[in-house]
């Protein structure tokens, strides 16, 4: 099984390509790319989004195909909506791309994946070896939401 794990911000995307079942898996992309940093030069949501789309259709074109596509949604708070807002946008371009390659997909919170906001680094840790660089939560909710969906 291959599956593609991603954590959306408002700057960059964080993803994880595990390849393996429940019990045995390996984090393929661990000191490779695992980070996409959005260009400062796009202003205008239209150009964010375009380029988000062209990133994604790009993981799907060089990495895939995948077997699952695991999104770690935004812990929305309903009095932030503003500042959650480009991350859910990002979220659904990703789950468009993904049906588009017809690979199914599933989006998680904490609870789900059985670890919390400031236990998920620990949480990984545990599960898979860490990047040589760029370690930080947003890898790790990539890589939970992943583990949780190998079969």
């Amino acid at each position: 099984m291959k599956v593609l794990g991603i954590r959306n911000t408002p700057t960059k995307i964080r993803f994880c390509i595990l390849e393996g079942d429940k019990s045995n898996y390996v984090f393929t992309n661990c000191n490779d790319e695992n980070k996409i940093d959005l260009p400062k030069s796009l202003k205008t949501e239209f150009e964010i989004y375009q380029w988000i789309k062209s990133e994604y259709e790009r993981l799907f074109d060089k990495y895939g195909p995948f077997d699952h596509f695991a999104i770690k949604q935004n812990e929305n708070v309903p009095t932030r909506y503003s500042s959650v807002k480009p991350v859910m946008f990002m979220d659904c371009i990703a789950s468009i791309v993904s049906i588009a390659n017809n690979t199914p997909f599933s989006s998680h919170l904490y609870t789900s994946l059985g670890t919390k906001g400031k236990e998920v680094v620990g949480f990984v840790e545990t599960k898979v070896s860490k990047t040589s660089v760029n370690w930080d939560s947003q890898i790790a909710d990539a890589l939970a939401a992943s583990i949780k969906n190998l079969k």
